[in-house]
């Protein structure tokens, strides 16, 4: 069961401010609907809709449960004290700016409204990020900004008016609502083009244009088709820190990629993965069953990247991912973590992507690619994706009981592989 938000947002790049408003309906609302907002902004209107009329709604501050790191901001909750309904629909209204992570929590800066470019997600808690609830959501989000600015975001665009209103909707589940915009003189602005963002920074990214082309074909070729109809975008921000994240066709992506000659196998393969996100993109980032995006992700670029450079690339990144891994040190199990803590990318890519190819080898590497095709298709077309999914899949296609060893490797702490 899924929120459905319907935002109207107002951004003034020049005094860094967000105001919005707009409805939330939430199916089989709990007790006290959590929610996440970011630090700097503040409600100034919380009513529930009833049959009745509006009434207001109580919304407190509290710590009943711990903000996962990966969001900027403080936990609210709406207290609705009414079991057993089949919805409610709350209206809302906050404003104010976007604060940046606090220092003590070490976490990149991820959501900015600046004069020169904004990026908004989850990360930054621009909306009321669900706390308690599914984070897979629809949304429709009316922006009003300066006339002479362009946008993007991940739902499909139904409407832009003078460029100063812009209209998307997304009827398909997603787990976040991304924004990012920035003035039209300085953008680079080309439909038939992978990249999307300030053109000092697009032309150096124009070199990997005809390579990922190429990888997409032979993903989509392998995996089927993808999550989302909408072209793929790579949208190149002014960050620095923070790496790349996919949202429905939408790969955002930190101060671009390196287009060192040297570099290229590693490139090609890391922005694989980001297209990959568009068929793996369903298991929660709340527990550990995150492991399976995160792991099929890297599977899939890299078997891919192999396919794509035909020389051994495959053999060379298993050989130094378990370098990699056993300079980590010591590293807690894959069940043990969640995705917002430090340990998650040794565990979920080093560790998973060694599982997933140990039990390539064990079924077969022709047959595994084939199940790991047809699992794509599943996953597209599922609301949600878990470890206990996808390891049965695994095991009912292939005929080959593997949920001793992948269990085995699940539980696994400590350096290196089991």
């Amino acid at each position: 069961m899924s929120n459905d938000y319907v935002l109207q947002c107002s951004i003034d790049p020049r005094k860094g401010k967000l105001s919005v408003k707009g409805t939330i309906t939430i199916p089989a609302p709990p007790k006290n609907a959590l929610f996440i907002l970011n630090r700097g902004l503040g409600w100034t209107k919380t009513i529930r809709r009833t049959a009745m009329g509006n009434i207001a709604l109580d919304v407190y501050q509290t710590d009943e449960m711990e903000v996962p790191r990966l969001y900027n901001g403080n936990l609210w909750a709406f207290q609705i004290d009414e079991p057993d309904l089949d919805e409610i629909v709350i209206e809302i209204e906050y404003s104010g700016q976007i604060h940046p992570p606090v220092k003590e929590s070490e976490m990149p800066t991820m959501g900015y409204i600046k004069q020169d470019f904004i990026e908004l997600a989850c990360y930054s808690a621009w909306y009321p990020v669900p706390a308690n609830m599914e984070t897979h959501l629809f949304f429709d989000v009316i922006l009003k900004g300066p006339k002479d600015w362009t946008w993007k975001s991940n739902g499909i665009l139904k409407k832009s008016e003078n460029s100063s209103e812009w209209h998307w909707q997304q009827r398909s589940l997603v787990n976040d609502i991304i924004v990012v915009g920035l003035p039209e003189r300085d953008a680079h602005i080309d439909p038939e083009s992978l990249f999307w963002g300030p053109n000092g920074m697009i032309g150096s990214q124009k070199v990997l244009d005809t390579d990922v082309r190429r990888l997409r074909t032979l993903l989509e070729d392998w995996l089927g088709p993808r999550v989302t109809e909408e072209p793929i975008r790579f949208i190149i921000t002014p960050r620095e820190l923070g790496g790349a994240y996919t949202r429905a066709g939408l790969i955002v992506v930190g101060g671009g990629y390196p287009t060192d000659a040297k570099l290229r196998r590693q490139v090609l393969q890391a922005m694989s993965h980001e297209i990959c996100h568009d068929w793996f993109c369903k298991a929660s980032v709340r527990n550990y069953d995150n492991w399976v995006d995160e792991a099929l992700a890297e599977y899939c670029s890299i078997i891919v990247t192999n396919d794509y450079l035909k020389d051994d690339f495959l053999d060379w990144r298993v050989k130094t991912t378990r370098e990699k891994l056993e300079k980590q040190g010591h590293v807690p199990s894959i069940r043990s973590l969640t995705r917002d803590q430090d340990e998650s990318y040794a565990a979920y890519y080093f560790r998973g992507f060694l599982l997933l190819n140990e039990l390539s080898e064990k079924i077969g590497r022709n047959l595994f690619r084939d199940i790991i095709g047809e699992f794509a298709r599943l996953s597209v077309k599922s609301d949600t994706v878990t470890s206990d999914m996808f390891l049965d899949f695994i095991e009912e296609k292939s005929g080959t009981k593997i949920h001793e060893v992948a269990d085995l490797w699940l539980d696994f702490e400590g350096t290196g592989i089991p």
